[in-house]
């Protein structure tokens, strides 16, 4: 436990986009610059655990305060839970994400003499608008899906942040890559130490080290670490791992090895890897399209001689139907022994706990050597961000609450999830443990992907689906949609408080 605290401390001080891989003011913008400059290694951090930081915070006795989550309530795909695990346990179990929930509540709760409570809801903007409109501060703070952020940030149901008092966005605790999410310089989100579904959305590779070793391959922990593991030197494991197993001249989803898995999420976890992103903001904090950049039309088409080989590459959405199938034929191939490398969110990695192969986890590549750092996207659908309605009464005694839960989730409810990862089998060996260090301090918020201007998003990751290479008559065509509908965003973020 005494290294996973470790481990744990050094993520999350270091938790900025890209792991401060580009030049950023203070609304997180990287310039194009930035992007492409850099040097040749990473750092992993240091072999001495930071000292605890306490939180800026009064001595206050907030009298039974009741403080209520509002949270998801979902029942669906196993990238979550129905609930979150983060903010409640009724007892100790022995289970560490859930011991330290009830650590962390026992001595924050019992400091400033408040309760906390948990109201599940499928829909929270539905759920925030309705407290709205009748006035009642039902709720004091909401952990909302990033897809669904949009539409309750443009609607006015959040505060700003600014207008909490003692949530301090300086602290450690806090994760500045969510300034990225601002506009105008004004920002309604949260993300940190108090989530961990953030983590559980993240994107990174898995690759099946047995099979790396059969095929005489090195493994790609010294190439992550000296900063060179870039998309050419991933399509030399990927093509080098292939193999028509039945020997039937085709290659078949279901039959045959291959040297990659990805779903049309990949395209733009793969573009976001190499230092790209959908959207950039200006000086000015106001949103622009990007992803048409010579730059990043220079990743983006390295990324499809990867994702589009069909010699090579398993590309689940294009390749493989019904579509019925595709989780089906996605887990099959890795698990059993039939893919050199998978792209996954961290969530799905617990798929793979009983595989009989030992298996390791990176980030996903670079563009080339010359980029500075990794960067690990947080996917659009299944990450979340904290935010405090608009109808939450008290922010005075709501910041208390949020900067003192947050701060001691850096030292409890962080190394337990490290604890939780590593007993998942998501890392079986050292160095991958290392790597999750890596992945998780180089986390990237989009916000070209998460408002998703005139469709962007999902019809950039559908160009994947259909292994379809046009990427500028794509922009050409949607690029006028993609403005009009980043004008009339910043027009309603310019009228919000």
């Amino acid at each position: 436990m005494k290294k996973l605290l470790v481990l744990s401390l050094l993520f999350a001080l270091f938790f900025a986009s890209c792991g401060d891989g580009a030049k950023q003011d203070q609304t997180g913008e990287k310039s194009e610059e930035a992007n492409a400059e850099g040097d040749q290694s990473i750092e992993t951090g240091s072999e001495d655990a930071e000292q605890r930081m306490e939180p800026n915070l009064p001595e206050v006795d907030l009298e039974g305060y009741e403080f209520t989550f509002l949270t998801h309530l979902y029942d669906g795909d196993d990238w979550i839970n129905p609930t979150p695990l983060e903010l409640i346990a009724e007892q100790q179990t022995g289970e560490p994400v859930n011991d330290a929930v009830y650590l962390r509540n026992m001595k924050i709760t019992e400091k400033y003499n408040f309760d906390i409570k948990m109201e599940p809801a499928s829909d929270e903007k539905s759920a925030m608008n309705k407290a709205a409109k009748a006035g009642d501060d039902l709720y004091d703070a909401a952990i909302m899906f990033n897809n669904n952020i949009p539409g309750i940030v443009t609607s006015g149901l959040l505060s700003n942040i600014a207008n909490l008092p003692y949530v301090d966005l300086s602290q450690p605790w806090w994760d500045p890559a969510v300034n990225s999410m601002s506009i105008d310089h004004k920002n309604y989100l949260l993300g940190g130490d108090l989530l961990i579904l953030d983590n559980e959305a993240t994107n990174a590779l898995l690759f099946n080290k047995d099979l790396m070793a059969d095929l005489g391959l090195g493994l790609p922990y010294d190439l992550v670490n000296a900063g060179k593991w870039t998309l050419d030197k991933m399509n030399d494991f990927v093509r080098g791992a292939a193999s028509d197993l039945n020997g039937d001249g085709l290659m078949k989803a279901d039959d045959d090895r291959w040297g990659y898995v990805a779903f049309n999420d990949t395209f733009h976890a793969m573009l976001v890897g190499g230092g790209g992103t959908l959207a950039l903001k200006d000086e000015s904090d106001i949103p622009y399209i990007d992803f048409a950049s010579p730059r990043n039309l220079a990743v983006t088409e390295l990324v499809m001689d990867i994702m589009y080989d069909k010699e090579n590459t398993l590309n689940i959405q294009a390749d493989v139907s019904p579509s019925d199938l595709w989780t089906a034929s996605y887990v099959n191939s890795f698990d059993g022994g039939r893919a050199l490398f998978m792209w996954v969110r961290m969530r799905v990695v617990e798929r793979f706990r009983g595989m009989e192969a030992n298996f390791g986890i990176i980030p996903m590549p670079k563009y080339d050597e010359a980029q500075k750092n990794y960067c690990s996207v947080v996917n659009p659908y299944t990450g979340v961000l904290l935010g405090v309605p608009i109808s939450a009464g008290e922010p005075e005694k709501i910041s208390i609450v949020l900067e003192a839960l947050a701060a001691e989730s850096r030292y409890t409810l962080q190394p337990a999830y490290y604890d939780v990862v590593l007993t998942r089998k998501y890392a079986r060996d050292e160095e991958s443990e290392e790597m999750l260090d890596v992945i998780f301090n180089s986390r990237v918020y989009d916000i070209g992907a998460v408002y998703s201007f005139g469709g962007v998003f999902i019809d950039f990751i559908n160009l994947a689906a259909k292994s379809d290479r046009n990427v500028i008559s794509y922009y050409e065509k949607k690029i006028g949609s993609m403005e009009n509908a980043i004008a009339k965003l910043v027009d309603t973020f310019q009228s919000m408080e």
